[in-house]
């Protein structure tokens, strides 16, 4: 059951096949600028956020300062958030069950992520917002914390370091 104010989409997708990539020769992509005639897309109606990434100009110069550079990656960060139980329905959409069957309604079925997804205008909002607030709230060392906030951008952390003991700390 579909609460009363849950926004209803349904998200259209492609296959995206790239037989030269060993792990995802295919991989789904899903689109939420498409939109039916006369209707607004689903990011046209969703709310952005306010940007809350850090000035990318100032972490590269950051990064250059050290002498020792480190990056990271959060792996597969957008799937690491949880959307809200009333926003999931804005991310619906349609499977066929058995692709070796008639196109008829029994065999289709609906589903919807539970997890925030790559392009949602709101994904990198969502993204960096959880990713402060964890930092923020951390009862970690707060400069260490600070330091990944200010030179984190989405999945990305660049940070760079004079010595060897300062990069293992």
């Amino acid at each position: 059951m579909t609460p009363r104010d849950a926004i209803i989409h349904y998200l259209a997708y492609q296959v995206v096949i790239t037989p030269e990539k060993k792990t995802t020769p295919r991989r789904i992509v899903f689109d939420a600028s498409a939109h039916y005639s006369g209707e607004p897309s689903l990011n046209e109606v969703l709310h952005q956020g306010p940007l809350i990434l850090p000035n990318l100009k100032g972490m590269l110069v950051r990064f250059r300062i050290g002498g020792i550079a480190m990056t990271a990656d959060i792996e597969k960060a957008f799937l690491q958030v949880r959307l809200h139980e009333i926003d999931r329905d804005a991310t619906r959409f349609l499977w066929i069950k058995d692709l070796s069957r008639p196109l008829v309604e029994n065999n289709i079925v609906t589903y919807r992520f539970t997890r925030v997804t790559f392009g949602l205008n709101a994904s990198p909002f969502l993204l960096a917002a959880t990713i402060n607030f964890h930092l923020e709230t951390s009862t970690y060392d707060t400069k260490i914390a600070t330091n990944i906030k200010d030179n984190m951008y989405v999945d990305n952390l660049l940070l760079a370091a004079e010595t060897r003991e300062e990069a293992l700390c």
